[in-house]
């Protein structure tokens, strides 16, 4: 073979894998799992458990809600005449909303401190460790504090970076009748959404740092995580990408077989031999 032809497919093969080399990372992460594999399923079966409850109340106070407001607006309907009854209907209502709505917002705190707490369980047991419950337990309630301080920074940065890109699209989606200020939104857009998974990566990095190191943690941490990143944010790039696409998938297929028509256990399945069929391309890779 020519040596330029050769140097060329060698070079070729390198940017190759320096794109790729996501996959073997996720590869190595997945290998760690037989290390503490039995408090990981415990981990996740705990997660989905509590969730899954809390999704149920949340739907079951729904359903219940709307059943109870068509059932009182179709009494409403009936007793015009009766200022009395309609005032004190109208009072329920409000009442039940109220109710509802403060128990959704300890659902969808208790569903985000439940997301939190096993990012920083999954974050420990991925180490190359073997520990015991215990002191699983006591590395949780250790980190918790870091790793809560680290999070408030990076919702803060999250919240400014969103109304940034709102304020700059906000003249253009005035102007959404003018085909090349809207062709121009639509860009600007794409490029805030490419720039904003760049940026998770460092603030998800910087949540692992505040778990692992107890002294580095909030604005250290972030920091910590930018220099880190240099020169190394194209893996964890398209990691992001991949488990962006994955999620889009899984949502997706959610939608479609998400039928009346279609068994709970069904969907489990459908579900599960998506994942299993996910995890198998990348360990076969």
């Amino acid at each position: 073979m020519n040596p330029n032809k050769k140097n060329r497919l060698i070079k070729l093969l390198m940017e190759f894998y320096h794109i790729f080399g996501f996959l073997s990372i996720l590869k190595e992460s997945l290998q760690l799992i037989p290390r503490n594999g039995k408090l990981l399923a415990l981990t996740c079966f705990l997660q989905i458990l509590f969730s899954s409850i809390l999704l149920s109340i949340l739907n079951f106070e729904l359903k219940f809600l709307f059943h109870d407001i068509i059932l009182k607006t179709s009494i409403l309907s009936t007793s015009i005449d009766d200022t009395f009854k309609i005032m004190e209907i109208i009072a329920d209502i409000k009442e039940e909303f109220r109710i509802f709505l403060i128990i959704y917002v300890a659902i969808l705190v208790s569903l985000s401190l439940i997301s939190f707490l096993y990012t920083i369980a999954t974050i420990i047991l991925s180490s190359n460790i073997n520990i015991s419950l215990k002191e699983f337990v006591l590395k949780i309630s250790n980190a918790f504090k870091y790793a809560f301080i680290t999070r408030l920074y990076t919702n803060m940065l999250s919240i400014g970076y969103f109304f940034i890109v709102l304020f700059l699209l906000s003249p253009i989606s005035i102007s959404s009748s003018n085909i090349f200020l809207f062709s121009i939104g639509i860009f600007v857009g794409i490029i805030s959404f490419i720039f904003f998974l760049y940026l998770s990566i460092v603030w998800i990095l910087a949540l692992l740092i505040s778990v692992i190191e107890e002294d580095c943690y909030g604005i250290k941490a972030i920091e910590k995580a930018g220099r880190f990143i240099k020169g190394n944010g194209l893996n964890g790039f398209m990691l992001n990408i991949l488990f962006s696409i994955i999620s889009s998938l899984l949502y997706l297929c959610y939608l479609k077989i998400n039928k009346p028509n279609k068994g709970v256990l069904t969907r489990y399945l459908c579900l599960y031999f998506w994942l299993l069929f996910l995890l198998c391309l990348i360990y076969c890779y």
